[in-house]
């Protein structure tokens, strides 16, 4: 059963980039979002809509790992795609509200230098840290926009994923600044199925922080999912 690793708010399927040399013999894809990366389709400017645009594109069965926006998006998923046979937030959440200054700043194209470095835990690797900061200058601002927009925009989640019936691992590292203080708490008692992991000394980008502790975490759920399905 193949790993589908959807980025979050902003990203590419580069945020993945690390998980490549922690996996051994599990299929996945990193994929990129409409208007994200090397995906060159409209981008879309809902939660719901990401969703519903992957959906189709989604024809065997696969866990699908979803970082920040990506696991709103998986959220989704789960519940319009019976193909999609358990689900992993990552540094995610059933809703993630946005300031309204985060989101002028964008709109005056600007990305705020204080999310940025928000984002990581203060050990974060230097070298990770500029290679983060040289994709982020890349990305158009306007697709950060959109996206928070997205994010901010989303009200459904919690109704939502109460009705999966499907495993759920929430995988958090334990300085993430960006996640509602109240979300451990609230994402173990939001869905019976739900499984709640923390990774010691990560951010909000758990997976480039500790890609190791990160794809651990993942291989052991993919074999809970696999066994409750009765897949090899």
């Amino acid at each position: 059963m193949k790993l589908l690793f959807i980025h979050g708010a902003g990203g590419s399927s580069s945020k993945w980039r690390k998980m490549a040399e922690h996996f051994n013999g599990v299929s996945f894809e990193s994929i990129d979002l409409p208007g994200h990366g090397s995906n060159q389709e409209v981008i879309a400017e809902s939660v719901e809509d990401y969703a519903k645009r992957l959906s189709d594109t989604i024809t065997e069965d696969v866990i699908v790992v979803g970082h920040s926006m990506g696991g709103m998006v998986g959220i989704e998923l789960a519940a319009i795609n019976p193909h999609v046979k358990g689900l992993v937030l990552a540094a995610s959440f059933y809703e993630l509200p946005v300031h309204p200054k985060i989101i002028g700043q964008l709109e005056m194209g600007q990305f705020p230098e204080f999310l940025f470095l928000a984002s990581y835990s203060k050990a974060t690797d230097e070298s990770l840290m500029t290679e983060e900061k040289a994709e982020l200058d890349q990305t158009p601002v306007t697709i950060a926009l959109n996206d928070f927009k997205a994010c901010d925009q989303y009200k459904n989640g919690k109704t939502t994923i109460s009705q999966l019936a499907v495993p759920i691992l929430a995988l958090y590292g334990d300085e993430d600044k960006l996640l509602p203080p109240n979300a451990q708490t609230e994402i173990a008692n939001a869905n019976k199925n739900v499984q709640l992991e923390v990774i010691s000394g990560a951010g909000h980008y758990v997976q480039l922080e500790k890609p190791k502790q990160f794809a651990q975490q993942i291989e052991a759920f993919c074999d809970q999912v696999k066994k409750a399905v009765n897949v090899k």
